[in-house]
């Protein structure tokens, strides 16, 4: 006879996967496909990278150095912060897909920290310089400036490239110079507010002090026909006299679109108006003459 209690029902084992000889592991597999994904990122940061700077010289370079050629300023330290940008998501995505916990690595490595930052130090320090050159707006690409890099040390010429760390400059020999920011103590900018041009006129005395400043005042005027600089804006004082010479000084204020090559063509007009009359010697001085 059956009794009424039900009857267990035992579960058939699930038989185990086979292995076969020579297959890839799990831990294989898992770094291949990191490694694949690895490849991937770094290609893909690369076709951002230069997408990225063709864009910024496309868009924002060519389309705007036309109209305002001094924008160029700007497109180095761009590029600087896109690079910055790119680099620390790649360090990111990369971070993460090899599950690398960078918590305890931080914690644990402060000393390594401190003397990385204390080695770094000037790259902060001229990277701050630099962005205080732009928010100050203290020069621009195209302006003609004097920097005090120390005692006793200056450099003057045209600043052809502004970046985060450094500045370029050309010389007034052509040379190109690099300095870097933290490095710049002072800057002088000829390019900019109100500006003076100086010319010494040291010559003998023919008149009365009044009749000379009244010709050489005659002369200036002469030598900047043409120019964009107001005859109003001229000034003649005497300097220094001996009981032969006099050094009158010519004052003008020049404006911003005044350059070095309108410079010198006002120098040379007045030197050749003094010459012809007969104020300035035509050829060299007595007991300086070149030997032949």
């Amino acid at each position: 006879m059956r009794s009424g209690r039900p009857r267990a029902v035992q579960a058939t084992p699930t038989p185990a996967a086979p292995v076969f000889p020579g297959a890839p592991s799990s831990a294989y597999h898992a770094t291949l496909v990191q490694g694949y994904e690895t490849a991937g990122a770094l290609l893909i940061a690369f076709i951002v990278w230069r997408v990225t700077h063709a864009g910024v010289d496309r868009f924002f370079a060519r389309r705007l150095l036309l109209r305002h050629p001094r924008i160029s300023t700007y497109l180095t330290p761009i590029k600087s912060i896109v690079d910055i940008a790119i680099a620390l998501v790649l360090v990111l995505v990369l971070l993460d897909i090899w599950h690398i916990n960078i918590g305890p690595a931080v914690w644990s490595a402060g000393a390594i920290t401190a003397v990385l930052a204390f080695g770094a130090q000037w790259i902060v320090r001229d990277m701050l310089a630099g962005y205080s050159i732009f928010a100050e707006n203290q020069f621009e690409v195209g302006d003609r400036i004097e920097i005090l890099t120390g005692i006793n040390s200056q450099l003057a010429g045209m600043v052809e490239a502004i970046g985060l760390r450094s500045t370029r400059i050309v010389d007034r020999h052509g040379r190109t110079v690099f300095i870097a920011n933290g490095n710049i103590y002072a800057v002088t900018n000829l390019s900019k507010g109100v500006k003076r041009l100086e010319i010494s006129v040291p010559v003998g005395w023919h008149d009365s002090v009044a009749n000379m400043k009244r010709e050489i005042l005659a002369i200036a005027t002469a030598a900047i026909a043409g120019s964009k600089i107001d005859p109003k804006d001229l000034e003649i004082s005497l300097d220094e006299f001996t009981t032969d010479q006099a050094i009158f000084r010519i004052s003008i204020r020049t404006p911003d679109a005044f350059l070095d090559a309108d410079e010198g063509t006002v120098r040379e007009r007045i030197a050749a108006a003094l010459q012809d009359k007969g104020w300035l010697p035509a050829g060299p001085a007595p007991g300086n003459v070149a030997p032949s």
